[in-house]
């Protein structure tokens, strides 16, 4: 009967783990989510930025002169390469960020599975020595019980 109520006790510290350890991916899932949501907003905003740049210099350009014309063609041809750096500079940051923070709760999480893992064996190892001490008293007392029914 004590054998049967401690490995319910170890399987619900192994299911409580493994719950923990979902918890901790699910946040780990969200927290990315938000990370790139943010940096998702910000191309947004570069991109909507570039486009009303872009708006703005066609519309100069259908009024200035020729030669104003070309001026602003090449500030547009500018402002594209230098928001295509900046929009790609944003995305390779959000990339790196993204990954910095899978990698930390990856390392977290396998850091908290190892720790878990290793008061699971010592549970484990502490279990099976109770078990056996307990087969040894009771195996002891059988022997005397048996030792008693000869003498008597």
């Amino acid at each position: 009967m004590a054998s049967s109520t401690s490995g319910a006790g170890s399987n619900s510290d192994a299911i409580r783990y493994q719950n923990y350890l979902s918890q901790l991916e699910r946040q780990q899932d969200a927290e990315i989510r938000d990370v790139e949501d943010e940096h998702k907003e910000k191309l947004t905003h570069l991109v909507d930025g570039h486009s009303n740049q872009e708006s703005q210099i066609q519309k100069d350009y259908h009024i200035q002169i020729s030669d104003e014309a070309e001026t602003m063609e090449k500030k547009l041809a500018l402002t594209r390469e230098r928001n295509n750096i900046l929009i790609s500079q944003e995305r390779d940051r959000g990339e790196k960020e993204s990954d910095r923070v899978r990698t930390q709760y990856q390392q977290k999480i396998e850091n908290e599975k190892k720790v878990g893992d290793e008061q699971l064996a010592r549970m484990q190892d502490y279990y099976k020595k109770s078990a056996e001490e307990l087969h040894r008293q009771y195996t002891k007392e059988q022997t005397r019980e048996i030792q008693k029914g000869r003498t008597s």
